[in-house]
């Protein structure tokens, strides 16, 4: 609630300019006197509605709330860091589906066919029955062949007429037959590619790309973090300078309504014009004002390190409150080390080298496919063959029939433009690679140059502004003693103590540009996160 003073002051304020704009300066005492009892004593009138001077009272008591806790909400409740722990799943996810080159593939097929009726030269097939079954377990080699084993099973009957004219009696005669065959095989054979498709790098080509791409999305997520965590210890000093700038102003505020009381003392004892009030009641509006301004400034900077936190926002949940600690640690600074130091610990950096990798594997795939196609296949397995299933079977173990079957097979397509084109593309990507790692380097070692200048200047700045401070105060009890001996007025005074206030400002500034420089360091040399206890690897 505004204090009685306050709107006193305000409606003396009001009262005044319009009065002094409309008179002349003779009588200027009697004016100032009536003026004064106009403010206080307002005939029939009633005074203006009161209103609270916290901007922030209408959005609800402010949140006490310390930097580790906002970091320990940002951690859970960041949209940044919990898309970066999903892309992490899904990369891993992607590295088992890679396994699927050790798995055994099993295969089973069972085909049966029956025909009836059919004329086959001068013998009539009445019924052709043939049952085949077969199994295979294969899967993938190393070296990039294929190793198979393989199981069959084949079921033929057939029962036949045969119509002829007996040589003796010269009747018709029917032959008739039925035939019944089993026959059994077991093979193994092996496929190996002699020059396309060859070799180790080919067949864990997959595994190793998921695997880079896992890689580079836990980097992606630990900058991240360092993005987030930076971004919300930087909106934190935001609000501290905020409610750095409120205390500021209500300190010198406090100040202009002592200056007030002071003057209007003197005036009632006639040691001071009454001339002299209205300037210190044109400061304390004034300070009123920019203190109302200081409030809207602390309510957007709460409202913003919630945004960025992941904190809700909504009625009464609007203002924040945190320490203003401004004190710094003065330590040496060495940009070289700084520099490096950042080059080793940059996720960018670190990233870029897992791609340059992943367009190596690339570019050794896509060259492979320049070789022709040599490939080498050999099958051997025995097969038995009987009337009876049994008898089959043991024909098969007995080894009396044996198969071998290689073959070679080679191809080459001559020009090969798609391979070549794709392999050159892929060459200048990695080239694009190398030239973005040289840019970005550059783009560090500049942040990092300018953030150590930023501290460097700051702490000279808050040197400079102490001594101003320090000077403003010593000034301001000379003024005030010219005042006393009626060689100075209130507006001089008040200088005095606007100059206190601006140097107290610019301090406060250059603390909190020196501690958002140190997070900028932090964060490129990679102590940002263990600094404040954060874990995302």
């Amino acid at each position: 609630m505004m204090a009685p003073d306050s709107m006193r002051f305000a409606r003396l304020a009001c009262v005044l300019f319009a009065l002094l704009a409309g008179i002349s300066s003779r009588g200027e005492a009697d004016v100032l006197g009536r003026a004064l009892d106009a403010a206080d004593d307002q005939p029939g009138g009633r005074p203006p509605p009161q209103q609270s001077p916290d901007l922030t009272a209408w959005a609800g008591e402010a949140r006490t709330i310390t930097l580790p806790e906002l970091l320990q909400i940002t951690v859970r409740q960041a949209a940044s860091l919990q898309n970066a722990r999903l892309d992490i799943a899904i990369a891993e996810a992607r590295i088992q589906q890679s396994w699927a080159r050790n798995d055994w593939l099993i295969q089973a097929q069972l085909k049966g066919q029956r025909t009836n009726g059919f004329v086959q030269g001068i013998t009539t097939i009445d019924r052709d029955t043939v049952i085949t079954g077969t199994a295979d377990l294969s899967r993938a080699l190393p070296t990039g062949g294929t190793v198979d084993l393989h199981l069959g099973s084949r079921y033929e009957s057939a029962r036949s007429h045969t119509d002829t004219t007996n040589p003796v009696t010269d009747e018709p005669l029917r032959l008739e037959s039925s035939d019944t065959i089993w026959t059994e095989d077991v093979s193994g054979s092996i496929t190996q590619p002699l020059l396309r498709g060859r070799g180790r790098t080919l067949f864990d080509a997959n595994e190793a790309r998921a695997t880079l791409a896992r890689d580079v999305a836990v980097l992606a997520k630990r900058l991240a973090a360092i993005q987030t965590v930076q971004a919300v210890v930087s909106a934190y000093w935001d609000l501290v300078l905020s409610e750095q700038i409120v205390a500021i102003t209500r300190a010198s505020l406090d100040l202009a309504k002592e200056r007030l009381r002071v003057t209007t003392i003197g005036a009632e004892g006639g040691k001071v014009p009454r001339s002299e009030i209205p300037a210190v009641l044109q400061i304390i509006a004034t300070r009123e004002e920019d203190v109302l301004n200081g409030e809207l400034g602390v309510l957007s900077s709460s409202i913003a390190l919630r945004r960025t936190t992941g904190m809700p926002i909504g009625a009464g949940e609007l203002g924040l409150r945190v320490a203003t600690d401004l004190d710094t640690k003065d330590q040496a600074l060495e940009l070289g080390p700084l520099v490096e130091r950042a080059f080793a610990a940059s996720p960018e950096l670190a990233e870029l080298a897992k791609q340059d990798t992943s367009a190596t594997i690339e570019i050794a795939v896509t060259e492979n496919g320049l070789l022709p196609q040599l490939d080498a296949a050999l099958t051997l397995g025995p097969t038995g063959t009987a009337e009876t299933f049994g008898q089959s079977w043991k024909n098969l173990a007995e080894f009396k029939t044996i198969g071998i079957l290689g073959t070679l097979t080679f191809s080459q397509s001559l020009g090969q433009n798609d391979v070549r084109g794709r392999a050159r593309e892929q060459r200048e990507l990695r080239k694009k690679l190398t030239v973005n790692a040289f840019d970005l380097r550059a783009q560090i070692a500049q942040t990092m140059t300018r953030a150590v200048a930023q501290i460097e200047l700051a702490r000279r700045r808050v040197t400079l502004s102490q001594r101003a401070i320090d000077l403003a105060n010593e000034n301001i009890k000379i003024e005030t003693d010219r005042f006393n001996l009626g060689k100075a007025t209130n507006f001089d005074v008040l200088n005095r103590l606007e100059e206190l206030r601006q140097a107290e400002l610019r301090k406060t500034q250059a603390l909190i540009d020196w501690h958002k420089a140190e997070v900028v360091v932090q964060a490129l040399t990679g102590d940002l996160l263990p600094m404040y206890g954060i874990a995302v690897d």
